[in-house]
């Protein structure tokens, strides 16, 4: 009786943790309002490159989500083909690093002014 109940309890555990993951590396990340929700053509392709411990990172991810902006979120912690292009293509080093459309446009580093003000230049 008591091994039953320790597998379930367990299993139960696998399942919440299962359930609370998040997809590592690179990860499609819609806005998770159903109210309100803006069309996804209205936002060039945005690709946000991160890493887990960054708290800028995390307020650029959290603005994205919570304006239901979609991103791709690539970590290069995670991701080595990731992190080569962040080094090699884009020649960054820190954390974030935003790049709008196909590359018209890379912001290093994140400050809602200056992301609203890269879209409102870009849609010009």
């Amino acid at each position: 009786m008591r091994t039953t109940l320790k597998c379930l309890a367990l299993a139960a555990l696998f399942l919440a943790v299962l359930a609370c993951s998040t997809t590592k590396g690179s990860e499609k990340v819609p806005g998770t309002s159903s109210a309100a929700k803006a069309p996804t053509a209205a936002y060039p392709k945005i690709v946000l490159y991160t890493v887990s411990w960054c708290s800028h990172c995390k307020e650029a991810k959290e603005y994205l989500s919570s304006r239901n902006i979609p991103y791709t979120n690539r970590d290069v912690e995670e991701s080595d083909s990731a992190k080569e292009i962040f080094r090699e293509k884009y020649q960054a080093t820190t954390v974030p690093l935003i790049v709008i459309g196909n590359d018209e446009a890379i912001i290093k580093g994140f400050s809602r002014e200056t992301f609203e003000k890269t879209l409102r230049d870009l849609k010009k």
